[in-house]
This record gives structure tokens, C-alpha cells and sequence, in this order.
């Protein structure tokens, strides 16, 4: 059987009881903005992202069997796919490019300073979950000295004048810590390339972010829905280039996924970011 070679890819307050039909539409329609910008969003991460222990210059091909890859559900997948794609293409680019031609570098680098800091709580939870407790002190000085000194996180003093780094993760990390395989592959309507692991770790994440708590509707859906639009917009030009030059754009975005999977599994051994303080 046939090996596939995988090469990394360098590739304000409550709705007004007056209008309520209006401020649910509101709600409703900047609620999709923020789970298309996560699904395509999570297409690309699958392929940027590299064990943290190798350097740049280092190769990293991995082969692993066809049958490896989990599709039962592939009837269901290829029809959430082509509703996604189809969505991202004629709504969320146009909208996240527009968002990069007006607003400025620094500011793009400002917006997303302030969403990282402030769900800085997601992060210190699961450090604890995975027992890496230094991990967590330094995400909470870095919230401390980015919310004061960096005011609200606009800045990141933590990391420049301090050398804090950044240590960031999740609870589907937190799974995979405790041996949690990735399950069966799944495409989810507007939240895109997903897998039973990942989906709970999403809903697990979103339950410890703060900004529900801090705000009320329409304010919330807004708020998320600009976390979102800035995390995507730089990938939303990559996303139409990887897209036009497969022959089957299902297939490629799949694979990507999954093989972004099974090579964090192959290196998470030496990958000192999943391992307890102790280690």
C-alpha cells in the first residue's frame, strides 16, 4: 500500500425591547460571521503549525498509512464542506479583507493583543489541568503586566521588557495530555475541519472566556465576532490560494488537517510544551 508523504506547509447593553426582531437578527447574523472565521481559521492551523522542539531548517516528512485517516462520515463531511467553502469565499473574505485594506498594521497587531490577553483565564486553567503550574504563573503575570503596564493588552511589555513568552493552550490539549485520541473526522457547519476532540475542547474554551461574562447581547456577538475576523484575515488570501490549487479541495483540506493531527501525536513524546513541570 502506498505511503502518504506529509511535508510541512509553509504555506452597548441589552437588545432594546422596542426592536427585538431587529436585535436577534443582529445577534444571529454577527454569531455566523464568528464561526465562519473559526472554521477557516482552523483549516490553516492544521498547517502552519510545527512541533515546537525543531527548528526551521529541520525536515519534517512523516509518512503514515491511508487507513490511518478516520472519514466514516465522508457523505456529510463533502456537503458541509461545499456549504463552508462556498460561505467563505462570497461572505468572510471579502469582509476580512476589507478589514486588512483599512485598518493598519499596528492596529491588526493592537486588536489581537487585547483578545490575547484577556482570554488569558483559558490558557491558565488548562496549564493547571496539565499540571504545568510555572506555565500558568507566567501566563498570569503576563495578564498582570499586559493589562496595567500594556493597557488592557494593548501592548506587550510582559514579553518585551520581561521576557515572559507567551504559553498558550487549551482543553483540547488538556485531553490530549491525558491521552484523549482525536476521534472521528468531522466537518461542522460554519466552524469547518473539526474532530470529536477538538469540538469539545471549542465548547470547554469558550465556557472559561471571560468576555460572555463581562458583556450582554448584541455587545457579545460583536466582540467574538472581531476576535474572530482578526484572527482569520491573515489567512484569508492563503486559504483561496491552497483551495484553487487542488484538484480536490475536500480531499486536500481534509488531509491537512488530519496529518497535522497525527504528527503532533508522533512528536508530542518530545514536545516539552504538552509535558508536566516535572518532566
Amino acid at each position: 500500500m502506498p505511503l502518504l508523504e506529509i511535508t510541512r506547509l509553509h504555506t452597548a447593553g441589552q437588545i432594546s425591547l422596542k426592536q427585538p426582531v431587529y436585535g436577534l437578527f443582529h445577534s444571529f447574523r454577527l454569531a455566523l460571521v464568528f464561526l465562519l472565521a473559526i472554521g477557516v481559521s482552523s483549516a490553516l492551523i492544521a498547517a502552519e503549525t510545527a512541533p515546537s522542539n525543531l527548528s526551521d531548517d529541520e525536515i519534517t516528512v512523516v509518512s503514515y498509512e491511508p487507513s490511518e485517516f478516520n472519514d466514516p462520515l465522508i457523505g456529510f463531511n463533502r456537503a458541509m464542506f461545499a456549504f463552508n467553502d462556498f460561505s467563505y469565499r462570497y461572505a468572510l473574505i471579502p469582509i476580512a479583507n476589507t478589514y486588512r485594506y483599512i485598518a493598519p498594521q499596528p492596529v491588526q497587531t493592537g486588536v489581537s493583543n487585547v483578545f490575547a490577553n484577556i482570554k488569558a483565564p483559558i490558557h491558565i486553567i488548562n496549564h493547571l489541568l496539565q499540571w504545568q503550574p510555572s506555565k500558568a504563573g507566567t501566563t498570569t503575570a503576563r495578564f498582570l503586566i499586559n493589562t496595567t503596564i500594556g493597557i488592557v493588552g494593548i501592548f506587550d511589555p510582559a514579553k518585551a521588557w520581561f521576557s515572559l513568552p507567551k504559553e498558550e493552550t487549551g482543553f483540547s490539549d488538556t485531553l490530549a495530555h491525558y491521552g484523549t485520541g482525536y476521534g472521528t473526522y468531522l466537518v461542522l457547519p460554519f466552524l469547518g475541519p473539526a474532530d470529536l476532540r477538538s469540538g469539545t475542547g471549542m465548547v470547554a474554551d469558550y465556557l472559561l472566556n471571560p468576555i460572555p461574562y463581562l458583556t450582554e447581547q448584541p455587545d457579545t456577538s460583536v466582540i467574538m465576532a472581531a476576535d474572530a475576523l482578526q484572527n482569520f484575515a491573515p489567512t484569508a488570501e492563503k486559504y483561496e490560494t491552497l483551495r484553487d490549487e487542488s484538484d480536490d479541495p475536500y480531499l486536500f483540506f481534509r488531509n491537512m488537517y488530519l496529518q497535522g493531527l497525527l504528527r503532533d501525536q508522533q512528536f508530542k513524546g518530545s514536545d516539552t510544551n504538552l509535558q508536566p513541570d516535572s518532566q
